[in-house]
Order: C-alpha cells, then structure tokens, then sequence
C-alpha cells in the first residue's frame, strides 16, 4: 500500500485494514496496491492498482474502516 507521509493522519484507522486487504489479494494471486490519498477537496480516496495500471479511484470518506475496506474490495472486482 502506497500513503504519503502528508496523508498518513487522514487515513488513522483505515491503513492498517486496507494493508491486510490487499495482502488478501496478494494471497489470492490476485496483485493489488492500493494508494490512498486526499485530494484537493479533503477527501480520502483510494487508488486501485491490478498489473501496474490504474484501475478505479474510489472515495472512502465519510465511511467507517470496515465500510470502506468493503467499498475497497467491490472496487478491485469489475
């Protein structure tokens, strides 16, 4: 998982649950990294890489952890 020194206090509590879901993936043989980050809004969003190439940007904010690790893994499956 890729998160920027600067972002790493916006994403207490949610790093550590999306670590442990993309290494689920890495153990499925299914390859994921995940860069989460803020954009200019304020707003946490994560980037979702299969194979080096950007997949799909999905917005946790407002969500709890558990609601956005959900919102996560819909958003690695097309």
């Amino acid at each position: 998982m890729i998160l920027d020194e600067q972002h790493k206090a916006a994403f207490d509590g949610y790093a550590k649950p999306l670590e442990k879901l993309e290494r689920k993936f890495d153990k499925t043989w299914h390859p994921v990294t995940f860069h989460c980050f803020v954009d200019p809004l304020g707003n946490k969003m994560v980037r979702i890489f299969p194979n080096r190439a950007a997949k799909k940007v999905i917005c946790i904010e407002g969500s709890s952890p558990a609601q956005a690790v959900k919102e996560v893994a819909a958003g690695v499956w097309p």
